[in-house]
C-alpha cells in the first residue's frame, strides 16, 4: 500500500508539472507568434476579399445576430492552432455555439474543411522547419567543418527540395492565416490563394523521384554507422523531434501531397453552387489534378527509364543497341511461348521444343523453357536465360538479331489474320 501511494503522489505531481508546462508553452507560443507576425510580410500577394461579399447575405445575417448577442464572447475566442499545433482542433470548438448552431450544415462543412487546410498547412510548415533546423542545417555545419561531402547524391537532392518546400510554403501558409484572421469567424475563401500557387507542386516530382534511393542511402548511413549516420542518430533523440525518426519526416511531403486532392473535393462539396467561390474552387480542382498528373507521369516515366537501363545491363549481345531511350515503355518481361496452347495442354514439350537462332554464322537451338521475350512498345527481343544476378533477376543471352543503328523506324508488315504486331525490316 505505501508503494501504491506514492505513486498515486508522483502521478498527481507529474499532472500538475505537465499543466504548468502546458500553460507556460502556451504563452511563450503566443508571444513568438504575434512576434513572427510582424517581422514576416508578403508584398507580392494582395488579399483581395479581405471582407465578407455582399453575396453571402444569409452567412452575414448569421454572423451579424450573433455578432451582436455575444460579442465579448466572439473577441475572447483565438485560433488554437496558432498557439498549440499539437492539439487536434476543429472550426467549431473555437467559435461561439450559437453561431454553430444557426450555420447549415453544408455551410458548417465548408468551415471545417477551410479550418483543417489552414491548421495542417501551419503543421507541415512545421514539420519542414524541423527538418531544416535539426537535419540539414547541421549536417552543413558538419560538412563545411570537415570540408568533406557525407551527404549521398539522392538525399542530397531531397534535402535542397525541402528547403525549397518551405520557403515556398511558409508563404502560402502566412496568406492563409491573413485571410482566417481577416475574416474570422467565417472565413469566405481561399481557393484564390491556392490557385496562385498551384504550380508550386510541379517542384514535387524530383523529390518524388529521388525519394526512394534517398531512403534506402540514408539507411545505410545509419546502418554503416558513418558521420552521416551518426549525427543524424544524434538529432533524433532530440526532444523537439517528438520520438520520429527523420524518415518520417521525409516522408511529409509525399503525404501531404496525397490530401491536397481529398481536401480541395471537400471543400467543392461543401461550396454551394451558387456561392461566389465555386467556380475558383471547380478552377482550383481541375488545375490541381493536372498539375498532379504531370507529376505523376513525370515520376512514371523515370520509374520506366530506370527499368530498361537496368534490363539492358542483364542482357548479353545487344552491341551497339541501346535499350534506354525516350519514349519507350518496357511492357513485359515474361517467358516465351506462354500463351501458346499446345504448351498448355502438354507442358513436357517445354523439355524437348527447341527455336534455331536468326539465320547467320554461327546457327544455334535454344531450348523453349529457357527463352524469354522482352517486350516494349516499339520492339521485342527473344533472349535466352543464362543465370540470375545477386538480387535473383535473370540475365539473358540476345537470341534474335538486335536492331542496328539503322533501323530507328518499325515498319508495319502485312501478316496472317492469327498474328499481330510490330517488325523491323531485314
Amino acid at each position: 500500500m505505501p508503494l501504491l501511494s506514492t505513486i498515486r503522489r508522483r502521478d498527481s505531481s507529474q499532472k500538475k508539472n505537465q499543466i504548468q508546462e502546458q500553460q507556460h508553452t502556451t504563452t511563450q507560443d503566443k508571444m513568438a507568434t504575434s512576434s513572427f507576425k510582424k517581422k514576416f510580410h508578403v508584398p507580392f500577394f494582395h488579399n483581395t476579399s479581405k471582407t465578407a461579399p455582399a453575396k453571402d447575405s444569409t452567412l452575414q445575417s448569421v454572423l451579424a445576430s450573433t455578432q451582436k448577442k455575444n460579442s465579448p464572447s466572439l473577441r475572447r475566442r483565438t485560433i488554437v492552432h496558432h498557439t498549440d499545433c499539437r492539439r487536434n482542433t476543429i472550426w467549431s470548438d473555437n467559435v461561439d455555439e450559437e453561431l454553430v448552431a444557426n450555420l447549415a450544415p453544408k455551410e458548417l462543412n465548408r468551415q471545417e474543411v477551410l479550418f483543417e487546410i489552414i491548421k495542417t498547412e501551419h503543421e507541415y510548415v512545421r514539420d519542414l522547419r524541423l527538418i531544416e533546423e535539426y537535419f540539414i542545417n547541421p549536417i552543413k555545419q558538419a560538412e563545411e567543418k570537415h570540408r568533406k561531402h557525407i551527404v549521398p547524391e539522392n538525399l542530397n537532392k531531397v534535402f535542397n527540395s525541402i528547403s525549397y518546400f518551405l520557403f515556398i510554403h511558409e508563404v502560402i501558409s502566412n496568406c492563409l492565416n491573413e485571410r482566417q484572421e481577416n475574416q474570422f469567424p467565417l472565413v469566405r475563401s481561399i481557393s484564390d490563394i491556392l490557385l496562385s500557387y498551384v504550380w508550386v507542386f510541379r517542384a514535387y516530382a524530383p523529390y518524388l523521384i529521388h525519394y526512394e534511393d534517398a531512403l534506402r542511402e540514408l539507411d545505410e548511413s545509419i546502418r554503416k554507422k558513418d558521420k552521416l549516420g551518426r549525427l543524424v542518430r544524434k538529432q533524433q533523440k532530440s526532444p523537439s523531434c517528438r520520438n520520429m525518426p527523420l524518415t518520417t519526416y521525409l516522408l511529409k511531403p509525399f503525404q501531404r501531397l496525397l490530401k491536397y486532392p481529398l481536401l480541395i473535393t471537400n471543400l467543392l462539396k461543401g461550396t454551394d453552387k451558387d456561392g461566389f467561390d465555386y467556380d475558383k474552387t471547380v478552377s482550383l480542382k481541375l488545375k490541381l489534378d493536372e498539375v498532379l498528373a504531370d507529376v505523376e507521369e513525370q515520376k512514371r516515366e523515370h520509374d520506366n527509364m530506370e527499368r530498361l537501363r537496368e534490363l539492358e545491363t542483364r542482357i548479353h549481345g545487344l552491341g551497339q543497341f541501346r535499350l534506354a531511350i525516350n519514349n519507350r515503355q518496357l511492357l513485359k518481361e515474361s517467358p516465351a511461348c506462354q500463351t501458346s496452347f499446345t504448351l498448355k495442354k502438354q507442358p513436357s514439350l517445354r523439355k524437348s521444343l527447341t527455336v534455331m537462332s536468326s539465320p547467320t554464322l554461327n546457327q544455334k537451338r535454344h531450348s523453349v523453357r529457357n527463352l524469354y521475350t522482352l517486350e516494349c512498345n516499339d520492339i521485342v527481343l527473344l533472349a535466352e536465360r543464362t543465370g540470375a544476378t545477386k538480387d535473383g533477376h535473370p540475365v539473358y543471352k540476345l537470341v534474335s538479331r538486335p536492331p542496328s543503328p539503322i533501323d530507328d523506324e518499325p515498319v508495319m508488315v502485312h501478316t496472317r489474320p492469327e498474328d499481330s504486331g510490330v517488325y523491323y525490316e531485314d
